[in-house]
C-alpha cells in the first residue's frame, strides 16, 4: 500500500511544475506514518500549499509550519472559483458519501482547482483496501454487515467504492468532459483508478495543462472488471 501511495505521488509529481497545490482529505492524526503522506513528501514550496479536511488540523498546522490548512464540514469548499492551480487527493472521494455527496465533491474539486488529480481504490480488487478483508466486500450484503459490526456505524455512511462503470457515471454526473484515466496494478489487478482533469472554474477562462483526449465513456462503462460480477449480486 506504502508503494502504491508513493507511486501515485510521483505520477503527480511528473505533472506539477509549480503553483498552489489544494490537498483535499488531510487528516488531523499523523500518529501513522501513512497518514498524510503527500503533505510529509510535498516537493513544492511551503507558501504554495493549502490543506483541506473536516478534522481539527491545528496540531497539523503546528508541525508543518509555512503551509496553510483549512477545516471545513464538508460540502462546498471554502475557496473561490479557480484558486488552486491543482487540486490532489488521494483515496478520498470514495468516503465522503453516497453517489451525490461524490458528484459534489468532484464538482467542487474541479471548481476551485484548474487541474485536478484524484484516486480511489478498486471495488473489484480482491482485497478492501481499507479493512483488509479479501472478497467480502464483493458481497455486500454481508460486507454491510460486518462493517457494521466491526466498525459500529454502516458501511455506506463512510466507505462507498467505486468500479469503472461508477467512476465513469460519476465523471459523467460532474461535467468532466475530458480527462484521462489510469490504472494501478498489482499481480494483475486493477488495484487504483487515478483520474485527471481540468477544472470548471465558472468565473473566469484559466489555464490548464493539457490532458490527453477524453477517455470514451463508452469505454470505460464497457470495459470488463477483474471480478465475477455474479459474486456481488449487483450490476
Amino acid at each position: 500500500m506504502r508503494a502504491s501511495r508513493a507511486r501515485k505521488a510521483a505520477h503527480f509529481w511528473s505533472l506539477y511544475n509549480g503553483g498552489q497545490v489544494l490537498d483535499v482529505g488531510v487528516s488531523g492524526n499523523e500518529r501513522s506514518p501513512t497518514q498524510n503522506h503527500f503533505l510529509r513528501n510535498f516537493r513544492g514550496r511551503d507558501e504554495d500549499y493549502t490543506g483541506l479536511g473536516i478534522d481539527d488540523l491545528a496540531g497539523v498546522a503546528r508541525k508543518h509550519p509555512g503551509k496553510r490548512f483549512v477545516t471545513y464540514s464538508g460540502g462546498r469548499f471554502p475557496f473561490p472559483d479557480g484558486a488552486f492551480d491543482w487540486v490532489f487527493s488521494n483515496a478520498v472521494i470514495e468516503h465522503v458519501g453516497d453517489f451525490e455527496a461524490q458528484r459534489t465533491f468532484l464538482e467542487e474539486m474541479m471548481r476551485v482547482g484548474k487541474n485536478v488529480f484524484f484516486t480511489t481504490p478498486n471495488r473489484w480488487f480482491p482485497i478492501e483496501t481499507h479493512t483488509g478483508v479479501p472478497f467480502l466486500h464483493w458481497i455486500t450484503p454481508l460486507f454491510d454487515r460486518w462493517y457494521a459490526w466491526r466498525r459500529g456505524r454502516p458501511r455506506a455512511q463512510d466507505l462507498n467504492l467505486l468500479d469503472s462503470r461508477a467512476l465513469g457515471t460519476l465523471l459523467e454526473a460532474g461535467g468532466a468532459a475530458e480527462f484521462s484515466l489510469h490504472r494501478g496494478r498489482l499481480l494483475g489487478f486493477t488495484m487504483t483508478f487515478t483520474v485527471i482533469c481540468q477544472g470548471r472554474p465558472t468565473l473566469a477562462e484559466l489555464p490548464a495543462v493539457p490532458v490527453r483526449a477524453a477517455t470514451p465513456l463508452a469505454a470505460v462503462v464497457a470495459e470488463a472488471e477483474e471480478a465475477p460480477r455474479q459474486a456481488s449480486g449487483m450490476r
